[in-house]
């Protein structure tokens, strides 16, 4: 349970990116962020989520968002060009698909094998994030399992 919420602690602090603070997290937007967060299947949902409830830096929200973004790397990479072109159009984004240490480790390791052998034209810069990505969570989840 410590390693757990020490993970995903420091996920929340890495991954949900810093927004102001004009537009508050209300509690009807943590209940539907949270409800939401591990069902997105689509970098489209992923991208309308992220812009809508941003500000809602909730551990149970990143944990979901980090279940979308490893179930649509793994079992939707053909889509990654529609993520390069997200992340063209807004920066932040990129920060905010990273890969971490909540995720399946299988599905870590699947991303980090997609992103080496099988990277689209055009996307090496992208694909180069998600390796390093991917190596920084295999060794976060190795350290945290090597303290137990």
């Amino acid at each position: 349970m410590l390693r757990r919420f020490a993970v995903t602690a420091l996920v929340v602090l890495t991954v949900v990116p810093a927004v102001s603070q004009s537009k508050p997290c209300t509690p009807r937007d943590r209940l539907q962020v949270e409800k939401e967060a591990s069902i997105l299947r689509t970098w489209d949902s992923l991208y309308r989520s992220y812009k809508r409830y941003r500000q809602c830096d909730d551990v149970d929200a990143a944990e979901g968002y980090s279940e979308s973004k490893a179930r649509i790397l793994a079992d939707h990479w053909e889509t990654l060009p529609r993520l390069a072109e997200l992340i063209q159009k807004d920066r932040s984004f990129s920060r905010f698909v990273g890969l971490d240490a909540t995720m399946d480790m299988q599905d870590v390791a699947k991303i980090k094998r997609l992103a080496t052998t099988h990277c689209p034209a055009g996307l090496k810069e992208l694909c180069a994030k998600l390796r390093h990505d991917a190596d920084d969570a295999i060794a976060e989840d190795a350290a945290v399992r090597k303290q137990k």
